[in-house]
């Protein structure tokens, strides 16, 4: 699927599917915005845009989640609370959130109404948490900066996340660190890209744009790591190909595609083509096998 989505000149950050309805979300940023304003836009399976949704002050946009409901108008899970925590120091999300969307919607993460709020309480948490949803399991994974090592993730049932908010009293399935990118095999400047996980595994995206546009597409990774393993074990590390030739070709997003013919593992790409202002375009691949 390739298209151009509701905000022509915001990049795709990440995206995720509902499965019940046939449609996908995405979390569309400003390139070079603080303010953590993004576009929710939602499309059909081949891309055409259905709707937008509006919201201020939440995140960067760099992981979402969709819960599915009946109405046809599901929950989606983000970061959210956007702000800088002290004097000269760079804005950051902090929490995780679930709002309810809604074409043509508005909302602004300084208000309450409309947003379900989780602080993260886990002993080992710093900051900038990042959440994915198994369509499968309804488990909820988070990505975070962690005290104990650079970045940590953590599996909950989604009950439980919902009726117990995020913190070490909440039952925790699986907890682990991930790998460094030197653990990896990566290079420094292999960004992290997005996350998401079936069953008890972690999936992540790494990479980064290339200078110009018109220059090369960069190398772009998936990897694969098993929740119940830890510190830097891995279980594959791939080098994908896919989308090497769109024009500014930049990872954005994962997500589990439930789909008809079984899960698939959906990647994204944002492709960027220059103009007066740049406009960018979202691209999504997939693979159906999800161990190689």
């Amino acid at each position: 699927m390739r298209a151009t989505l509701h905000q022509p000149y915001w990049a795709m950050q990440s995206f995720a599917f509902d499965h019940v309805h046939g449609h996908i979300y995405f979390a569309q940023t400003k390139v070079g915005s603080t303010n953590g304003d993004l576009w929710m836009t939602r499309t059909d399976l081949s891309g055409k845009v259905l709707g937008a949704m509006t919201l201020h002050g939440f995140d960067h946009g760099s992981s979402m989640a969709i819960q599915p409901d009946t109405s046809g108008s599901p929950y989606v899970w983000l970061a959210g609370d956007w702000r800088s925590l002290s004097p000269g120091t760079a804005p950051n999300s902090h929490t995780i959130c679930r709002i309810k969307y809604s074409d043509g919607g508005l909302l602004d993460y300084a208000d309450d109404a409309g947003i379900w709020k989780f602080p993260i309480g886990l002993s080992d948490f710093r900051d900038c948490p990042r959440p994915s949803i198994d369509p499968y399991t309804n488990r909820l994974l988070v990505r975070y900066m962690g005290t104990t090592s650079p970045w940590r993730l953590a599996l909950f049932d989604l009950p439980a996340v919902l009726s117990k908010g995020i913190s070490d009293t909440t039952p925790i399935l699986a907890k682990r660190a991930l790998p460094t990118n030197a653990q990896l095999g990566l290079s420094d400047s292999d960004a992290f890209q997005g996350v998401t996980s079936y069953g008890q595994y972690a999936y992540l995206s790494y990479g980064g744009p290339p200078a110009q546009p018109s220059d090369p597409a960069k190398p772009s990774y998936l990897v694969r790591l098993d929740m119940n393993k830890a510190g830097g074990s891995v279980e594959e590390v791939y080098r994908t190909r896919a989308g090497e030739s769109l024009s500014g070709r930049e990872p954005q997003g994962m997500a589990i595609w439930r789909s008809s013919g079984g899960p698939r593992l959906a990647f994204g790409f944002s492709s960027k083509i220059s103009g007066s202002p740049d406009q960018f375009r979202a691209t999504v691949f997939y693979k159906s096998d999800l161990t190689g």
